[in-house]
């Protein structure tokens, strides 16, 4: 099902989620998984090259693995971390960051089975930016 966060954001999460909002975020979970989305917005152009560079600093600092990818005005950038919950529980964490010129959606995945990453990176590129805050067709 496709989420509208924001006039400028949405996402499609598998009907199988569960959702909620906390505050400013949207938290959505199934079995294993825990999704929390943020919206948030910065100046414009040099706000966005901040950002970024503090994450890659982040990401480098610490030796995580890094994605990124863009699509025209759209700039992705996520980083993956093992956090331990507890003794002998872990969980991989997926930071996740869909950057367009005003603004940025932010997912943070929590996974029990890395073998879902697939899946929630598939999620994570459903999200969409409308620069005017008026989202395509929902056949788009």
């Amino acid at each position: 099902m496709r989420y509208t966060l924001s006039p400028e954001w949405d996402i499609m999460v598998p009907d199988h989620f569960q959702h909620r909002v906390e505050g400013e975020h949207a938290v959505f979970w199934t079995r294993g998984v825990t999704l929390l989305c943020t919206v948030f917005s910065y100046s414009g152009e040099k706000g966005r090259q901040t950002l970024l560079a503090n994450l890659r600093a982040r990401a480098e600092i610490r030796e995580l693995q890094t994605i990124e990818d863009i699509q025209g005005e759209i700039v992705r950038f996520a980083y993956m971390q093992t956090e331990e919950l507890r003794p002998g529980h872990h969980r991989l964490a997926l930071h996740a960051f869909t950057t367009a010129p005003y603004g940025c959606l932010q997912t943070s995945f929590y996974m029990d089975d890395p073998a879902t990453l697939q899946d929630q990176l598939k999620i994570w590129n459903s999200s969409r930016y409308h620069a005017e805050g008026t989202p395509p067709d929902i056949a788009d």
